[in-house]
């Protein structure tokens, strides 16, 4: 009970927090004339990622590498989920999907080619150099050539864009509307970051403690409960910087912090693969994570459809992920 109380406030302490950084990110994208999708996919996804990572590495250092990778796909899948809670619960009027550009599609692209790498990884669990996998290192090195893709793809030089560029540069003030400096906004930013991390670093050890009690005496499993309720823990900076993007009318910057943790996340596999000492870390997982990876996969082709087929009020598009995640779940427990 005490633990669950703690995940409760540690959530409530998240969630205040998560709106600051939102705020203070938005700020900065107005002030210095960045797109917002690249501050989603870069800043926002690097900070609200981190839980995953430390919650991945000390599960791999306590010999639990299935609860390490079911925490990773377990946070794609839900990072994708939020698109149907923000449609549900939050949105009243329009879909998300209607509200975001054309432009995220590249971030997606990349998330689906390194969950494609991972179960290639799977398939063949090749020796790479000290004892890390191949494909980890293929995952890497992906990343990083995912990270400078999707930034030529946001900064492409054409005389349209540059146009377009020179016209925004003019329209940057030293502040924003609410009155915030570029330094405040930075600053605010910087500190917004560690709580988040903190935060949720916490949450999802808490998390952790909680899943090693039985609930009404049924075992779920370690990979189970990586895949629930760990994931859930560590994806809630995701759930709620987003829903604040969204709030301050930033579509882009929360499809972007989406996106860009789901690549991010997969990146974490190499630094669990790192940390795992008993060979590569592919050669003793199970097939749970290769529907988990498929799932995830699944999941992001529904909403980038939804992104291409765009209509505000009929959510096919939403209902559909909300069936492919409740099923997911349903099947991946009976996996277990």
């Amino acid at each position: 009970m005490l633990y669950i109380i703690i995940f409760a406030l540690l959530a409530g302490f998240i969630i205040l927090v998560g709106k600051k950084l939102s705020l203070y990110g938005d700020a900065i994208g107005d002030l210095m004339g960045i797109e917002k999708s690249w501050i989603g996919i870069v800043m926002l996804a690097g900070v609200t990622s981190l839980p995953e990572m430390v919650t991945s590495i000390s599960a791999t250092l306590m010999g639990n590498p299935q609860m390490a990778v079911s925490n990773i796909f377990g946070s794609n899948l839900f990072n994708i989920f939020v698109v149907f809670i923000v449609d549900i619960f939050v949105l009243k009027k329009t879909s998300f999907s209607s509200n975001v550009s054309t432009k995220n599609f590249m971030g997606a692209f990349w998330a689906i080619i390194l969950t494609l790498i991972f179960l290639l990884g799977f398939l063949f669990p090749t020796e790479g150099i000290m004892n890390i996998s191949l494909f980890s290192l293929i995952i890497l090195g992906v990343y990083f050539i995912a990270m400078k893709a999707i930034y030529l793809y946001e900064h492409q030089k054409n005389d349209e864009l540059s146009e377009k560029l020179e016209e925004e540069k003019k329209e940057i003030h030293e502040v924003t509307e609410s009155g915030i400096t570029l330094s405040q906004a930075k600053r605010g930013f910087i500190i917004s970051a560690f709580f988040v991390v903190v935060l949720g670093t916490g949450l999802s050890f808490v998390g952790d403690k909680i899943a090693m009690t039985p609930i009404f005496g049924i075992e779920l499993g370690q990979s189970f409960v990586g895949l629930i309720l760990i994931a859930l823990a560590t994806s809630l900076p995701e759930l709620t910087v987003s829903i604040e993007a969204i709030k301050l009318g930033s579509f882009d910057m929360a499809a972007g912090n989406l996106l860009g943790s789901n690549i991010f996340n997969i990146m974490i596999i190499f630094i669990t693969d790192l940390f795992f000492r008993k060979g590569n870390i592919y050669s003793v997982l199970t097939s749970f994570h290769t529907l988990t990876a498929m799932f995830s996969m699944l999941i992001l082709l529904i909403f980038m459809m939804g992104i291409m087929f765009k209509h505000k009020k009929r959510r096919y598009d939403t209902y559909m992920i909300g069936l492919i995640y409740f099923a997911a779940m349903y099947i991946l427990y009976l996996k277990r």
